[in-house]
């Protein structure tokens, strides 16, 4: 007769081994309490891929090559892990503060983690530009044909003002630029410069942001967003924005 059973009425009974299920009740709670922890506590897949929000003080150097041209940017310039490795990219993601163009401290941690109004941060993407056009090009092929005023208006901070068809204005597909007024004007190195002006949202929540995009390459653009509550220091911005990329791109 096996060890850890007995007869009874001439058939055989085993024993089970008296810490078999509690033991099994241990590892199942384990598991379901290590599921648990990942599933609240754990990354999720944007976390992992480097997506999520996560500004760093740290200054060293990250090389970026965006169009065959290399950016050595500090750290503290990104606000996502995913931009802080080293190699080949189509669009690297870069934030300074206005009016010093430093990258994250603890002290304008405001400016870069929240979205306010008077938020002095200014986003930047550098990509492969879609479209071998230059942004003069860009204002004659892609954005006039959509103005309701081919002429413009005069504008503060020396900007012409242009208002884009309305909804009700337009007779075909829609434009796509019904949220926006654009403004030309003429940048610190004598280039004209297009700015886009998102309107503003009768709600207040959304704050109302301006952005350019301009050639760095034929093949590279740079597009910088920043506050509108700025618009009248767009020169100051749009000159050290540009300088700020060439120092990176060490031209």
């Amino acid at each position: 007769m096996a060890q850890g059973s007995y007869q009874i009425g001439g058939e055989e009974v085993r024993e089970e081994n008296s810490w078999r299920y509690p033991l099994m009740l241990l590892v199942a709670t384990l598991v379901l309490s290590a599921v648990f922890l990942y599933y609240y506590f754990g990354p999720d897949v944007e976390e992992i891929a480097g997506n999520k929000l996560r500004p760093t003080i740290a200054d060293d150097t990250i090389t970026a090559t965006v169009g065959g041209i290399d950016f050595e940017v500090p750290a503290n310039y990104t606000l996502y892990p995913k931009d802080r490795r080293n190699g080949d990219r189509e669009v690297l993601a870069l934030f300074a503060s206005w009016p010093r163009f430093d990258g994250f401290t603890p002290s304008r941690r405001r400016d870069f983690i929240e979205n306010a109004t008077d938020s002095r941060r200014i986003d930047i993407e550098i990509a492969l530009a879609p479209l071998p056009f230059s942004e003069a090009d860009r204002l004659e092929i892609q954005y006039k044909p959509h103005l309701a005023d081919q002429e413009g208006q005069p504008f503060d901070y020396g900007l012409t003002h242009y208002r884009f068809k309305s909804a009700g204005e337009i007779t075909g597909a829609p434009s796509g630029y019904t949220d926006k007024e654009l403004f030309l004007g003429e940048a610190s190195d004598g280039q004209m410069a297009v700015l886009f002006c998102y309107l503003e949202d009768p709600s207040g929540v959304i704050p109302s942001e301006c952005y350019r995009t301009y050639d760095l390459s034929r093949t590279v653009s740079v597009k910088y967003k920043f506050k509108k509550e700025y618009l009248s220091e767009w020169r100051d911005i749009d000159a050290g924005i540009r300088n700020l990329i060439a120092d990176f791109a060490g031209v």
